[in-house]
This record gives structure tokens, C-alpha cells and sequence, in this order.
């Protein structure tokens, strides 16, 4: 589950997420921190923060890491340097709100807090968290306070972490009249509320209450209602498969909101349908034009939004077939070894799958199916009825876009070959925690 924080400065964001995922046991993400931490790379470097193509150049450059000490301090690294103290100060706090209007600062920040954010519980504070970063958050918060209350709380703060202070409360003001006027009007992913978060306005309330407030908020993980011929063939299936299957299902955390492709290993007949009913919301898959000729079994997997391919069919007719569901949102089971194993072990994707996400620009969400081999391997005509089957589920993986495409498509290939590698080794090794 994630739940966004968003607003300017002084409403209270970071104490108010850090609160709210200290009571929720979640991980807290201080997206500003990313950013202060690239400013202070680029004044590391002796860099103009308005100089854009210069602070663009320093980009490849920053390795970012977030490491918590014994007590359950979160502490901040650029290069291995710690910058925890260095980033709060006011000199790296405007440098931050020049260089985050830069489009590619901000594509290269999204990609990182992505990439720290599906794979666990967390709670994000920033100003875009929930219109651009996770727009398909569970639960989304903006925060604002009167401007004046914000340059008394964001002074206390620096007094309170700098005695020698020489700024004083009417320059803080100043500034963050101007900063609000930067991150409001800046074109790549201003400052503003999304039309579906909660507002709340903390001027007069103190962080307890806030926090109070958001966890009464909390969202319990809702996924899409399925239709009802599609539900009753799917509680059938799982019903069939976890009783003569003893069928377990992992990773459900992993599942988010929005289009995706569900790419699994390939090695038996019984893998699309077991998947299917695997998932907690419905999904699509394409089957063979010959399987929709037998009536009962036409009339069940067309229920579970099978959908044919025709004899013959190009590979460009099926593309745009797989592309149009993505379009609408919806997610698609796909098989990227491109045919089934005759040993059960996983083949090499094909890059079909990559030049698909890259035109949805969709997520992958990586699968590992295991025992369905065993009860129906490839050459068998007859399968078998019982048996021991499980569906883990992983960290989505985002697409990321580069300049050479054939090589974000070699990578992401790359990528979702080895997370379903990742997942068959946790499951082989007792399947304790969470999924990779």
C-alpha cells in the first residue's frame, strides 16, 4: 500500500509522514530529501543550479542510498558520503527547488522513488507523490497552512538545528513565498492537489491531530469488483485448484491500480488459468483460435476474458490486440518465453515483451508459477488432478524510458528474466517474508 503527502513547506509533511508510518509499521520516503541530496551534488561540484545542461551532466553521477542506523535513524548518501545534516540547510533548500524543474531531474528522482516504493508499504511525502510519482497511490493527503504559520514552524526548526541562524523570520517568509511561486508555476510536475487526495489544512492543528486524522483515512487494499460471470467461473477454478492443488498465492501486495503485464514462466496447460484465478482483480490473455472450437471449455475461458488469436494472425494484429487492453488500463497475462518448456525449466525471453510495455509504458509484474509442470508437463495428454501448485507474485517493474531504446529493451528484458529467477529462489528457499 502507498499513501502520499503532499503541500508546500511548513505544513508539517515529513513530521506528520514519519508519524503516520511509525503507526502504520510502514517505510517512510522523504522524497525532498532525494532531491536536496542532487543539490547538493551540484554545489559539491561547483555547479550554477540554473545552469540546467550542467546540472543535467552531473545526473549519471548520482548514487543515491538511504541507510538506517542501529536506533532507526534514516541517514542520507550521495557517493557514500553522508549529507544527512548538510541537506537542511537553507543554501541547499533553494538549490533543490531550482534543479527539480529540470524535466530530466525529475524523470531520473520518479525512477528512483519507484523503484524504493513497490516493493514495500510506504508512505511518501513530497509535491508531486500524488499526481505524477504514484498517481494510483491508496491514499493521497495535501497539506497546506496559512504562509505566515509556515515561516514561524520552518524558523523554529533552523534555530533550533543552527543557534547561529542569521536569517530571521520575515527573510524565511520571503522565501517561501518565492518557492511557492517557483513549484507552482514550473511546466514538469508543478505543486498542486490531485483531484482525489484529502486536504488538510494544519494551521491550527498539531502534528498529533494530523496524524489522527490521515490514519482514520487509511484505505483498506480495494481491488476493481469483477463482473459476475467472471466471478463465478473464477471462485469455481479456485476452489478446484486450491483444493486438489493445495494452490498458494504470495506477492498480492505487489498488485497496483492501473494497466500492467503480468509476465510469467511458461511450461504447461494448466499456467494461464491458474494464474488467472491467482490474481485478485481481473486480467486478460490472448489463447489460440482452435480452443474457443471446444464448447464447454470456449464458453469458460472466454468468462475468464480470454480472448483469441486467429490462425495465421500477424504479430502486428496481435500487438495492437495486447496494446488496446494496456490502453484501457487493464492488465494482461503474458508468457515472454514465447513457447512452453519441455523440461519445465525457464527459456529465454523474447523482446516482445519489452517493445510492449514500451509502447503501453506500463509496469511488468513479474510471476513464478511453480508445480503446474508436474501436473501437466508438455507431451502429456491427460493431466493430472492433484499435486501441489503455488503463484508468487513480485515488485513491479517500471519502464524506463533512454535514448537508446534498444537498449532499455534489452535491460528491462534483462530485468524481468532475473525477478522470475528471484522469485522461484525465494520460493525454493521456504518462501519466508516478502516476495522479491
Amino acid at each position: 500500500m502507498i499513501i502520499t503527502i503532499d503541500g508546500p513547506s511548513g505544513t508539517g509533511k515529513s513530521t506528520v509522514a514519519k508519524g503516520v508510518a511509525k503507526r502504520l509499521r510502514f517505510t517512510f520516503f522523504d522524497t525532498g530529501a532525494m532531491y536536496r541530496s542532487f543539490a547538493w551534488l551540484v554545489l559539491d561540484q561547483g555547479l550554477d543550479p540554473a545552469d540546467e545542461e550542467k546540472v543535467v551532466g552531473v545526473l549519471d553521477k548520482f548514487q543515491y542510498d538511504i541507510r538506517s542506523t542501529r536506533s532507526g535513524e534514516r541517514r542520507y548518501f550521495v557517493c557514500n558520503t553522508d549529507v544527512s545534516e548538510a541537506i537542511r540547510s537553507q543554501p541547499i533548500s533553494m538549490a533543490a527547488s531550482q534543479v527539480a524543474i529540470y524535466p530530466l531531474v525529475r524523470k531520473k528522482m520518479v525512477q528512483i522513488q519507484r523503484s524504493f516504493g513497490y516493493a514495500v508499504d510506504a508512505v511518501f511525502e513530497g509535491r508531486d507523490m500524488g499526481t505524477v510519482v504514484f498517481p494510483d497511490a491508496d491514499l493521497k493527503i495535501f497539506l497546506t497552512a496559512k504562509p505566515q504559520i509556515r515561516a514561524e514552524r520552518r524558523y523554529s526548526e533552523l534555530v533550533h538545528k543552527f543557534p547561529d541562524l542569521s536569517m530571521t523570520q520575515d527573510e524565511i517568509l520571503k522565501e517561501i513565498e518565492k518557492r511557492d511561486e517557483t513549484d507552482t508555476t514550473r511546466e514538469v510536475s508543478p505543486l498542486k492537489q490531485a483531484p482525489d487526495s484529502i486536504l488538510i489544512d494544519t494551521s491550527y492543528l498539531t502534528a498529533h491531530q494530523v496524524i489522527d486524522k490521515i490514519l482514520r483515512l487509511k484505505p483498506k487494499k480495494r481491488f476493481p469488483k469483477m463482473k459476475l460471470s467472471y466471478k463465478i467461473v473464477y471462485s469455481l477454478a479456485r476452489f478446484f485448484f486450491k483444493t486438489c492443488f493445495r494452490l498458494r498465492i504470495y506477492g498480492l501486495e505487489h498488485f497496483r491500480n492501473g494497466a500492467a503485464v503480468i509476465a510469467a514462466n511458461h511450461a504447461s496447460y494448466y499456467d494461464p488459468p491458474v494464474l488467472s484465478i491467482s490474481c485478485p482483480e481481473e486480467v486478460h490473455f490472448l489463447a489460440r483460435e482452435g480452443l474457443f472450437k471446444i464448447p464447454i471449455l470456449s464458453r469458460l475461458i472466454k468468462m475468464l476474458n480470454s480472448h483469441p488469436i486467429a490462425r495465421g494472425a500477424s504479430d502486428a494484429q496481435t500487438f495492437k490486440k495486447m496494446l488496446g487492453f494496456l490502453s484501457e488500463g487493464k492488465k494482461l497475462i503474458l508468457f515472454p518465453e514465447g513457447e512452453r518448456a519441455y523440461d519445465g525449466k525457464l527459456l529465454p525471453l523474447q523482446r516482445g515483451l519489452a517493445f510492449l510495455v514500451q509502447k503501453a509504458k506500463c509496469r511488468i509484474i513479474p510471476a513464478y508459477i511453480h508445480g503446474s509442470y508436474d501436473a501437466w508437463p508438455r507431451g502429456k495428454k491427460v493431466p493430472k488432478i492433484f499435486g501441489k501448485m503455488a503463484v508468487v507474485f513480485g515488485s513491479p517493474i517500471e519502464w524506463e524510458e533512454r535514448s537508446d531504446k534498444k537498449v532499455a529493451q534489452e535491460q528491462i528484458t534483462k530485468r524481468t528474466e532475473q525477478a522470475i529467477r528471484d522469485l522461484k529462489a525465494w520460493y525454493d528457499h521456504g518462501a519466508k517474508g516478502t516476495p522479491p
